[in-house]
């Protein structure tokens, strides 16, 4: 009852701080054509303040919100309404969990053993949802990481084109729609922070924090670099592009040993005694029928 209770607390929460971020956009808009208009910053400031609130609220219902929130933003949800909506729906599906088998168990087990498994039902929904955000967030990174290689060289040939890093950007992002499928969203958010007049640094940071692999920090090293002191890009991009390769070329020997080695396993437990059984089969065959005839 207490977690339902702390959950619907929770949820109210939440419809507020999307109500308080739609109040903030109308301000900004009435500010636009008002000039007179008092800035309405510190509407967002409290609004963000508010969230930062429900989000340590949220710590300490659920400890495992912390994987959660890096599984979320591994997937691309990098914003934090969103973040504290899934684990509010998360903790909404525990607790119904949790309900139905203390309804329904009952009758079947006994009261005493359903209070534990009412518990135990609710601890595994989490961890059932957390192992699924993590999976996801693996699959996605991998994808990223397939598809960073092939980008980085499709970059170098804009640059090699005579284009400036801001420009190739835009190329990039207008002809990697089909060929790298995980990683053209985030350029057209790149491109989108760039028409707004975001900061360099600040757009790049974004860039990282949506890709979310280690690969892409040295790269915005590399970019912010270029475009605030002007320096030379392509070489050092081709140099790491190399180093990608190799990489995704020693990963693949070491998960062909890998297979390897479970292929032998296999093989040792399931083939091996088949194998076996049919070379010895007419020996054992033919001395059965000799031991029969003898008698």
């Amino acid at each position: 009852m207490m977690m339902a209770i702390a959950t619907l607390c929770l949820a109210v929460a939440l419809v507020l701080t999307g109500s308080r971020r739609f109040v903030g956009a109308i301000d900004i808009r009435f500010a636009r054509l008002v000039p007179a208009r008092v800035a309405v910053t510190d509407v967002f400031d409290a609004d963000q303040r508010y969230q930062r609130i429900v989000r340590r609220a949220l710590v300490l219902v659920d400890p495992s919100f912390a994987r959660t929130e890096e599984g979320l933003r591994s997937l691309g949800v990098s914003r934090l309404p969103w973040i504290i909506g899934i684990e509010v729906g998360k903790l909404t599906g525990a607790v119904a969990a949790a309900t139905l088998v203390a309804t329904f168990a009952g009758a079947i087990i006994g009261k005493v053993f359903t209070m534990v498994a009412s518990p135990l039902a609710l601890l595994l929904f989490i961890v059932l949802v957390d192992r699924f955000i993590r999976n996801a967030a693996l699959k996605r990174r991998r994808r990223i990481r397939r598809e960073l290689a092939l980008g980085i060289e499709m970059l170098c040939i804009f640059l090699e084109g005579g284009q400036s890093l801001d420009q190739a950007f835009r190329s990039f992002s207008d002809v990697c729609g089909d060929a790298l499928p995980q990683i053209a969203p985030i350029q057209r958010i790149l491109i989108a922070d760039l028409n707004k007049g975001v900061p360099y640094e600040k757009v790049i940071a974004n860039w990282v924090e949506n890709l979310h692999v280690d690969e892409a920090k040295p790269l915005a090293t590399l970019f912010v670099d270029s475009l605030v002191h002007g320096t030379e890009l392509v070489p050092h991009l081709r140099q790491y592009s190399l180093e990608l390769i190799e990489q995704r070329i020693a990963n693949a020997r070491t998960s062909i040993g890998v297979k390897s080695s479970q292929l032998t396993v296999v093989m040792v437990a399931f083939f091996l005694p088949a194998i076996l059984a049919f070379i010895a089969a007419p020996a054992v065959t033919g001395v059965l029928a000799a031991l029969e005839r003898s008698r």
